[in-house]
């Protein structure tokens, strides 16, 4: 009787009422008593199937609702050893019996000013990326927060991609926001203004970590928290909001959110309210605290080094984190990139191939399988491309930095320009 073949959702068409007197007219008729009986059979074993899978999540854990618990993932084969060896003269891949995936967790870290929270905001009813799924995951894999919290303002995320990190992140959560349509008194139409402001606002009520659903965490943020405020340089003109750690009612994100009272007077694109202006307030206030990365969190990237991500490799070693900008990656390499799956970037040669294997498998190498020697010995590893230093930019092909080189420098500066509330 479960009409639906997605056993996770299965629902019999028959409902079933939990009051005992209506259930024994039910059971009057036979053949409605079979039905029943039938429906309840189909239902068990699709629960019994769902959990096997660890998939089915029965609800959500909100930060206001914390009797709701979220269901971890119960089949564990996959954590156990997956036996992984770095062959003799291997430069960049293992051997593994299986995949050695990762266990997400998560933590009590009050080391730091900024709390171990982590906040995505999401705006819409879109279905969760693969992509995004492994930036999602990497902050269990290799940061361990104390809480994660999805902001949405409609629906969660749709799709198994979002069930299963429901089920496999023991600390996250949902929060339900109401998307700021106005700020000051000036409207905000486009959905990206939308997010930059809520983004801002929840941190300096909560402090935290924000990252975008494109980011991939590399390496645990902590020390990073111990700054009252921090984002990296995109190596154009500004920093950029797509990640940034904050204190609660840090002054310099207040300054920021301060600016949106001229909005409609100035005719910028959005992005110039949350990275152009706040390299101008780090330039031009020096009584506003912030630590600036010059390159650990925003590169390489896509508007400098444009085939850094799908295509070639980039040694992250030193980095926190890389976002991916899949939107502009794909002007530079094929869209199907975003729908690699595990097989895929656990072999890929690539920027992103390395954060996602970082993310899945705590491990930047290649992850080879047995049986796979062969096709391993062959491989022969892109050497590391280095980043385009400021001093190059005028001679890049591109030429994106030429005309702003100066600043620049000047801006870059600001990376060891730490300052104290």
């Amino acid at each position: 009787m479960c009409h639906n073949t997605d056993c996770r959702i299965c629902v019999p068409r028959l409902i079933l009422i939990a009051d005992f007197g209506t259930t024994a007219r039910i059971m009057k008729s036979k053949l409605e008593g079979s039905l029943l009986i039938l429906c309840c059979f189909c239902l068990t074993v699709c629960y019994m199937f769902s959990f096997h899978k660890g998939l089915y999540v029965p609800g959500f854990r909100t930060a206001n609702q914390r009797s709701v618990t979220i269901i971890k993932v119960v089949n564990s084969r996959q954590f156990k050893s997956a036996n992984c060896v770095k062959p003799a003269n291997a430069e960049s891949h293992i051997i593994c019996d299986s995949l050695p995936f990762q266990t997400p967790s998560c933590r009590n870290n009050t080391k730091g000013s900024v709390p171990n929270i982590v906040h995505y905001v999401w705006i819409g009813n879109g279905t969760l990326k693969i992509y995004q799924y492994i930036s999602i995951l990497s902050v269990a894999t290799n940061h361990k927060p104390d809480k994660m919290i999805f902001h949405i303002n409609d629906v969660v995320p749709r799709g198994e991609l979002w069930l299963n990190l429901v089920a496999q992140i023991p600390c996250l959560e949902i929060e339900k926001f109401k998307a700021p349509t106005q700020i000051y008194g000036n409207q905000i139409e486009e959905l990206m203004a939308q997010s930059d402001v809520a983004r801002f606002q929840i941190l300096l009520k909560h402090g935290g970590i924000y990252l975008d659903s494109d980011v991939i965490v590399v390496a645990s943020l902590d020390p990073l928290r111990q700054y009252p405020f921090t984002m990296g340089f995109n190596g154009l003109k500004g920093l950029s909001a797509g990640s940034f750690l904050s204190v609660r009612n840090a002054t310099f994100l207040q300054e920021l959110l301060n600016g949106y009272k001229q909005f409609n007077e100035i005719k910028e694109p959005v992005s110039y309210f949350s990275c152009i202006r706040s390299r101008d307030l780090a330039l031009s206030r020096k009584d506003l605290p912030i630590h600036i990365e010059e390159t650990s969190m925003q590169r390489p990237n896509v508007w400098i080094e444009h085939e850094s991500i799908a295509e070639s490799s980039h040694d992250l070693s030193d980095n926190y984190m890389i976002h991916i900008h899949p939107k502009f990656t794909t002007k530079y390499f094929s869209e199907d990139f975003l729908e690699w799956g595990i097989d895929e970037v656990r072999i890929h040669d690539s920027t992103y191939g390395a954060a996602a294997r970082a993310a899945l498998f705590g491990t930047r190498d290649l992850v080879f399988l047995r049986g796979e020697e062969e096709i391993a010995k062959d491989r022969k590893p892109r050497k590391p491309i280095k980043l385009i230093s400021h001093d190059d930019v005028k001679e890049h092909p591109r030429n994106f930095l030429k005309d702003n080189l100066a600043e620049i420098k000047k801006a870059s500066t600001l990376k060891n320009h730490v300052k104290t509330i």
